[in-house]
């Protein structure tokens, strides 16, 4: 009987124990890759929230930008690029932030994003970075060439000869 229940009292430890910086780390990797694979690859914009807490901010040129105003301009971005796809090239995490380095390509067949539909096709990467709270993406920082892209699309003015 004894024996029984130093067993149950053992698993009852290791079945309580906290998450660790590594299985958290994992974790938040994992909501990464599957917010960039799952709902930015394959469009499914209506996931967008699963994995962002509701007051996430997204850190964008010259202010912040509400949950809503991300999923906006993700809305437009495949307006422009309906056959979007968006591959994750490398992922790494380090306590509760996941840098994504990313790929993106696609026709720009539709007018959005500010942009007018052009039928030429564009590839590009970009960097992001998460911070997590609570297995939820918190805060965001991105970085991409827009000037390749708008130079891609021929958007950009021609210089004067």
């Amino acid at each position: 009987m004894r024996r029984f229940a130093l067993l149950l009292l053992a698993l009852t430890v290791v079945v309580a124990a906290p998450v660790t910086a590594k299985d958290a780390e994992a974790r938040n990797k994992a909501v990464a890759r599957s917010f960039f694979e799952d709902v930015l690859d394959k469009g499914k914009l209506e996931d967008y929230a699963k994995s962002h807490a509701p007051d996430f901010v997204a850190h964008a040129e010259g202010h912040l930008a509400s949950l809503e105003e991300d999923m906006t301009a993700a809305r437009e971005q495949r307006k422009a690029l309906p056959d979007m796809r968006v591959k994750v090239d490398h992922i790494i995490a380090e306590g509760d932030l996941v840098s994504v380095h990313w790929t993106a390509s696609g026709t720009n067949t539709g007018a959005g994003a500010g942009m007018p539909a052009t039928g030429k096709s564009v590839s590009g990467s970009g960097m992001t970075l998460f911070r997590f709270e609570h297995g939820l993406i918190q805060e965001e920082w991105s970085v991409f060439n827009m000037y390749s892209m708008l130079k891609q699309l021929g958007l950009l003015p021609q210089p004067q000869g």
